[in-house]
C-alpha cells in the first residue's frame, strides 16, 4: 500500500517488478538509435487478451502495444536490476517510467492508450518483413480467435480453424528463423506471443 504521504519515487522497484512499460511513439527514438534493441521488446496485437492495469481487469486490445520484455519468465522489466534496485536504462527510459508516479496516476492515465508506437512504425520500411507480418496478423487474428473459442459450443469446424491458425503461426516462426536467419529472440516483437500460449 502507498503512503498517502508519497510525494516522490523511493526507488522500490515495484512498478519495474510489475512489468515493463509500453511504448508510445515518443519512445521511437530509444529503439531506432539501439539505446533499446527490439530483442528486448514484444507485441501484444489486437484482440488479445490482456490484464488492463488502468481498469484492473482482462480486456481485449483495441490497438496493439509494444513493451519491454520481462526477465526470467517473470513480469519483472529486463533492465530493472532487483539487487541495486536500480534501472539500466534510467537516462533513457520510456515516456511511461517518466511520468509514472505510484502516488499520483493521472499522469500515466492521460497517455496510457495515447499515441503508442506499432510494428508499423517501426518495420514497415522493411517491404518483404512488414508483408508476411500483415499477413501473419490477418491469417493468426486475435480477434477472429476470440469469436471462434468463445462460441457456445466449440464446433469441428471452428476446431480446425483454430488449429490451422495454430500451426500457421508455428511455421511462420519457424520458417523466418531457418530460411530469413532472423534470431529466434525476434520473434515475440515480429509476431507478438504464440498463438499456443495466447488460447492457454
Amino acid at each position: 500500500m502507498i503512503p498517502p504521504s508519497l510525494t516522490e519515487c523511493r526507488r522500490c522497484g515495484t512498478c519495474c517488478d510489475k512489468g515493463g512499460p509500453t511504448f508510445h511513439v515518443e519512445d521511437r527514438m530509444l529503439v531506432d538509435s539501439g539505446l533499446v534493441p527490439a530483442k528486448h521488446l514484444y507485441t501484444l496485437r489486437k484482440g488479445e487478451l490482456v490484464n488492463d492495469s488502468i481498469k484492473g481487469r482482462l480486456l481485449p486490445l483495441e490497438s496493439e502495444m509494444i513493451k519491454i520484455k520481462g526477465q526470467n519468465r517473470a513480469w519483472t522489466c529486463v533492465y530493472f536490476d532487483k539487487a541495486g534496485s536500480a534501472c539500466g536504462i534510467y537516462e533513457h527510459r520510456p515516456l511511461e517510467c517518466r511520468i509514472l508516479k505510484c502516488w499520483d496516476t493521472r499522469d500515466i492515465e492521460a497517455v496510457y492508450s495515447q499515441n503508442r508506437l506499432t510494428r508499423k512504425d517501426l518495420l514497415s520500411g522493411i517491404p518483404a518483413l512488414w508483408s508476411l507480418i500483415q499477413d501473419h496478423d490477418l491469417r493468426c487474428s486475435h480477434v477472429t480467435l476470440r469469436k471462434l473459442l468463445d462460441a457456445k459450443s466449440v464446433g469441428a469446424t471452428a476446431k480446425k480453424t483454430v488449429q490451422e491458425m495454430v500451426e500457421y503461426d508455428r511455421a511462420i516462426r519457424i520458417l523466418v528463423v531457418e530460411k530469413a536467419g532472423v534470431e529466434s529472440n525476434m520473434l515475440d516483437f515480429i509476431f507478438g506471443r504464440p498463438l499456443s500460449e495466447a488460447i492457454r
